[in-house]
């Protein structure tokens, strides 16, 4: 039995069997979009981009063709998103898109401090039975650490349609305020994003959809 206390990822890191076509690109394409951490490094004049959970890859996919000059950046080990994003962006042929297959708690130390323009967290499962809610993306300790990836200016946009979750998240951005100085949060939609698969069920069910908006302002001294 695996202890809780040891495992990073929880829920499923594949819903259904992959057609042939997301197996084709999968298994042989997957490699062409994998993050080079040391290539990325060397980038100049660019903005980075971050989606975490990215899903079936709707967001990131839209952000990527619509703003061509800048990097995208996807993690998220659900197979059949990652399978899915390697497809459009293969047949889409963009340059400006890698992903990293993995929990991102196992890889946001790889990055260096000050990096992202832009991270997205849409829809991220709220975990909502009390014994679960440890299993949250989003808690003091991660928000702090990702605070030290983020760019001077930069916005964190995180969306969701639990309200406790959204509760939660602004209690952890509040208790992480009083100890760090260095950011705004509002509560407002003002960077909008394309429909998703989860946005879509949430209208369809007629739940509300809560923003919310932290930006960077300054480093910790």
């Amino acid at each position: 039995m695996i202890d809780d206390k040891k495992k990073i990822f929880f829920g499923r890191s594949k819903s259904r069997a992959l057609s042939k076509s997301k197996k084709f690109f999968y298994e042989n394409h997957k490699k062409d979009f994998l993050v080079n951490f040391e290539e990325i490094k060397l980038v100049k004049n660019k903005d980075f981009i971050l989606e975490i959970g990215f899903g079936l890859g709707e967001n990131i996919l839209f952000q990527a063709t619509t703003y061509p000059n800048d990097y995208f950046i996807g993690v998220d080990p659900f197979i059949n998103g990652v399978a899915n994003v390697v497809q459009k962006a293969k047949e889409l042929n963009l340059n400006n898109i890698s992903i990293l297959d993995v929990p991102v708690q196992k890889v946001i130390d790889n990055f260096i401090d000050n990096f992202f323009s832009k991270v997205f967290v849409l829809f991220p499962d709220p975990w909502m039975k009390n014994k679960q809610k440890k299993r949250r993306l989003l808690n003091y300790l991660f928000l702090e650490k990702i605070l030290k990836k983020m760019k001077i200016k930069s916005t964190l946009i995180f969306v969701t349609d639990d309200q406790n979750y959204f509760n939660y998240v602004v209690k952890e951005i509040s208790l992480l305020k009083k100890k760090n100085d260095t950011f705004e949060y509002s509560l407002s939609n003002r960077h909008p994003i394309v429909d998703t698969k989860y946005s879509n069920k949430a209208n369809k069910l007629k739940k509300d959809i809560y923003f919310l908006n932290l930006d960077k302002l300054k480093n910790v001294a």
